[in-house]
């Protein structure tokens, strides 16, 4: 597949799905739960693959059962219409998290090979918490928020936590080994009060380049990481810690890269997220505002003292 032309030339993946690992094994077409049923819940096991790296029982029914519904066609958001899968958004946006292999067209639709399939286990693995999994990302963003899931620009796949690919999932999770599929506490702390003095009145508050500024859009509902204060000085302490709390979801503590609050206002040239509804309000990382919020995000900014930029 031209690599110009992903996102556009996602025919074939969506009109079905297929596995391709080793010589070659395919996977139904139909919801997990038509055919023969649910999958059977994965049974814990110490087995390990050739190589060592991961557990071969977690790897195979990842194969087998869950790998293939990143290819399974979904409806646009609010819309029955349209037959959009996870590899229409998740392939080509490679500044997301969530960031698939390109799958090979086949006369069938797309396959992965095992290598393939391997290395999108070792990502879909960073997105799952062995101690917690309901709480695992695979599974709050395709969650409606209704039921309990987080936003996803791609709609919501599951209108509730009985979802058929929900429980096939959960069951995978609650499998794996808490030792080795717990996410790591984060190394270093965003700073609330460089938050409350630098963040919000001097970026969130304040448009760039001419732009709306993030209050315009931002400034309530689960994504109201920048309130607004009643008589239009600055905020009270609770008003900040809500904003602040409702930015936290959009942060990797340690990892501006990593971090929605910092790629989804990027040019997607410049390294940034396809999908924002709003303005981009950096051209590329080398602006210093970005700059400035990815030291703050590092933990290398604190206290209420602003950096220079401001």
């Amino acid at each position: 597949m031209n690599p110009k032309t992903k996102g556009r030339d996602l025919g074939g993946w969506a009109t079905g799905f297929c596995l391709v690992a080793g010589v070659g094994i395919l996977v139904g077409l139909g919801p997990v739960s038509e055919g023969s049923g649910l999958a059977e819940p994965l049974q814990a096991s110490t087995a390990t693959s050739p190589d060592g790296a991961t557990p071969q029982a977690a790897f195979d029914y990842y194969v087998q059962n869950i790998e293939p519904m990143f290819l399974r066609p979904r409806g646009y958001p609010g819309s029955t219409d349209g037959n959009p899968a996870c590899v229409m958004c998740h392939v080509w946006q490679t500044s997301v998290r969530f960031s698939l292999e390109e799958p090979t067209d086949t006369p069938d639709g797309g396959a992965w090979s095992e290598e393939q399939s391997r290395r999108n286990y070792e990502m879909v693995t960073q997105l799952v918490n062995a101690s917690d999994p309901e709480s695992s990302r695979l599974l709050t963003k395709p969650l409606a928020t209704a039921a309990g899931g987080a936003r996803h620009t791609g709609g919501n796949h599951w209108d509730s936590t009985e979802d058929p690919e929900y429980q096939v999932i959960l069951d995978w999770v609650r499998a794996l080994p808490a030792a080795e599929f717990t996410p790591a506490e984060p190394e270093v702390a965003v700073d609330f009060e460089y938050y409350r003095s630098c963040v919000h009145p001097n970026v969130l508050s304040v448009g760039n380049y001419g732009q709306l500024a993030c209050t315009s859009c931002h400034a309530g509902g689960s994504a109201g990481f920048a309130p607004r204060s009643a008589d239009g000085a600055g905020l009270t302490v609770a008003q900040a810690r809500q904003g602040f709390e409702a930015l936290q979801r959009l942060i990797v503590p340690g990892d501006p890269v990593g971090s929605r609050f910092l790629r989804k206002p990027l040019h997607p040239d410049g390294g940034g997220a396809y999908a924002h509804n709003g303005v981009r309000r950096w051209q590329n990382r080398s602006d210093p505002e970005w700059q400035t919020l990815a030291a703050w995000i590092r933990g290398e900014l604190t206290g209420s003292e602003c950096s220079p930029i401001y």
